[in-house]
């Protein structure tokens, strides 16, 4: 989708995200390229992302994105970014969103993709940060917030029912890729996966029904889960055609937002939306 807009000369002047949506926030407002986000991505294999086993609180440390991140971007403060970043985590001690904006970006990123059970979370004073998907997936509402007057968000949800045979799409490029890629198949991380999509979806679809963006594109990913880092090349294929799909439209609508664009349901209309 990035790249999809850049084509078309969209730059954003704000960025709100949560999980990877806050890591390739982060990318994108420290300046990388989407070719370079392309080989970036491409690195992460299972095998790449998982580390050693993460003590009681979770199975994986997240030594080696720290260490990947640091090699793309290097230890950036947001004060640094290009870009007006807000990463969207979940404190597990106050329930409550939490919004980072300042500091260590890549702490931030680290914070936003800890899917609880998987990767540990962040402590920080009294707080314990893990994924901000647990209460904001899509956080366009932050980006409204925050001054943004057109406002295009992307939902990642895999709608792919629960149980729905995953044919093995590309080689993975190691012994540990491809026993973890089995483990995947086993039921407790199916499980996981299909449980972050519901509470996801349903948190999605709580807020859009009092707030809503002025595009929510939902690339169709099929059975593309949060634990298959091998397909990237379909996920950015769903992503060019999702946006393809409305790009006539989106550009008649930047010019003059009253134009509706339709017949596209990932369009939200003007008379339906609401600003914060």
């Amino acid at each position: 989708i990035l790249m999809e807009l850049q084509r078309l000369g969209i730059q954003p002047d704000l960025i709100t995200g949560t999980s990877i949506g806050g890591m390739v926030g982060a990318l994108v407002a420290a300046g990388l390229s989407t070719d370079d986000m392309i080989d970036f991505f491409r690195q992460l294999t299972v095998g790449s992302v998982y580390g050693l086993p993460g003590g009681a609180n979770a199975l994986s440390t997240n030594g080696k994105i720290r260490k990947m991140l640091e090699q793309v971007i290097g230890d950036p403060s947001f004060a640094d970014l290009s870009i007006p970043l807000a990463v969207v985590t979940t404190d597990l001690v106050s329930r409550r969103e939490v919004i980072l904006d300042e500091g260590s970006v890549i702490d931030a990123v680290l914070a936003t993709i800890a899917l609880p059970i998987v990767f540990p979370a962040l402590k920080r004073e009294k707080q314990v940060l893990v994924d901000g998907g647990l209460l904001n997936n899509v956080p366009f509402d932050i980006a409204r917030a925050r001054g943004a007057t057109y406002v295009i968000a992307v939902s990642l949800a895999n709608a792919a029912p629960y149980g729905t045979p995953v044919e093995d799409h590309a080689p993975l490029p190691d012994v540990l890729s491809r026993a973890l890629a089995f483990t995947r198949r086993r039921p407790f991380l199916q499980i996981l996966s299909a449980m972050y999509d519901i509470w996801t979806d349903v948190t999605l679809r709580t807020r859009l029904a009092i707030s809503q963006p002025d595009i929510l594109l939902e690339p169709e990913l099929g059975t593309i889960g949060i634990f298959d880092t091998h397909r990237m090349d379909e996920g950015l294929l769903a992503g060019r055609l999702a946006l393809q799909a409305i790009e006539p439209g989106l550009l008649a609508k930047l010019i003059n937002p009253e134009v509706p664009i339709k017949d596209h349901t990932h369009v939200i209309p003007q008379d339906k939306r609401r600003t914060t």
